[in-house]
């Protein structure tokens, strides 16, 4: 038997309990049951309920999706929580490599723990902004930038409250918000209107701001000379503002752009007393890496097993 203490320090070893104040620890840790699989055995099957989280103590597990090895997951890592987090089936099925032993966190006790623990919530927000961060700047240009959706007609005076709030949710992520939460975003928001050849920042700025896109397209640029763009509808800068880490790519306008720019500080304020609508954009993350580890697949690299430098993820590895 594994005790609160040692259950605890298990917690403290994955990424978002590495941020986690002691008394969050604790609750977590209480709630966590002791789990064994046989060698063979299948943690999770694609495509069927998640049951809950799995924080891997001792063994590996082997990640397939369609025939395609995703890599493995070794103890500390953890299984199960992007799924979760998405509010998907099973992205992948997972098999014991040889016994496995793990410590089991039920899916509905982690969901009522992220609405009753805000540091939980908060902690959760940068893991996966952290992950999309970093994966984002392994893949080829070609898999970079994301098309402009339709967001109707744009006028050619400033926009008032009513035209911000239903233009932010027509943005990834925000569509299911309330009314009352993007007015108060809204309001908080500078709109920019800028000529082509406006610089919006360079590669290795601080983030601490989003682009959201109302019109035009922006231009992309690497430091190692990947280029893509993005388009109306999305939020420019987003990820890595939320993962509190430097810009990766400069930003320039390609056309007239007209743009809102909002603080992720404010952001996460809004986050704190509007649950529903902080999980609709958590899912959104999920949703995005689930579909990052399928590209990173397919382009032949296994993004699961890499032991990623000690000084990206919070210094451990990550899970699935």
């Amino acid at each position: 038997m594994i005790d609160l203490t040692e259950k605890m320090l298990h917690v403290k070893q994955i990424p978002v309990g590495a941020m986690l104040p002691a008394p969050v620890l604790r609750v977590i840790a209480a709630h966590l049951q002791e789990r064994t699989f046989a060698k063979g055995a299948l943690l999770m099957r694609r495509g069927e309920p998640i049951d809950g989280l799995h924080m891997l103590t001792d063994g590996s597990v082997a990640l397939t999706r369609e025939g395609t090895s995703l890599g493995d997951l070794d103890a500390p890592q953890t299984l199960g929580f992007l799924g979760i987090l998405a509010r998907a089936d099973g992205p992948y099925d997972a098999t014991a490599k040889n016994e496995v032993t793990a410590l089991e966190l039920e899916t509905d006790t982690l969901l009522e723990l992220l609405e009753d623990h805000f540091e939980l919530l908060a902690a959760t927000l940068r893991y996966l902004a952290e992950r999309l961060y970093f994966d984002m700047q392994d893949l080829p240009k070609e898999a970079l930038g994301i098309p402009p959706t339709d967001v109707g007609p744009v006028p050619d005076r400033p926009l008032d409250l009513v035209e911000k709030v239903m233009f932010l949710r027509t943005t990834t992520g925000l569509t299911q918000a309330s009314v009352n939460a993007l007015a108060v975003l809204a309001r908080q928001m500078e709109e920019v209107r800028v000529s082509p050849g406006t610089r919006f920042w360079n590669v290795g700025e601080s983030s601490e701001r989003v682009l959201f896109m109302v019109k035009g397209t922006v231009h992309c640029t690497t430091a190692d000379g990947r280029d893509f763009r993005y388009g109306a509808g999305t939020g420019v800068g987003g990820v890595e503002a939320l993962a509190d880490r430097p810009r990766w790519y400069g930003v320039t306008a390609e056309t007239d752009v007209v743009g809102l720019l909002g603080d992720t500080d404010q952001l996460m304020d809004i986050f704190e007393t509007q649950f529903r609508m902080a999980m609709d954009f958590i899912g959104m993350l999920a949703r995005a890496e689930i579909g990052m580890l399928a590209r990173r697949a397919a382009l032949g690299q296994k993004p699961l097993t890499a032991v990623r430098d000690l000084t990206k993820l919070t210094g451990v590895r990550v899970g699935a």
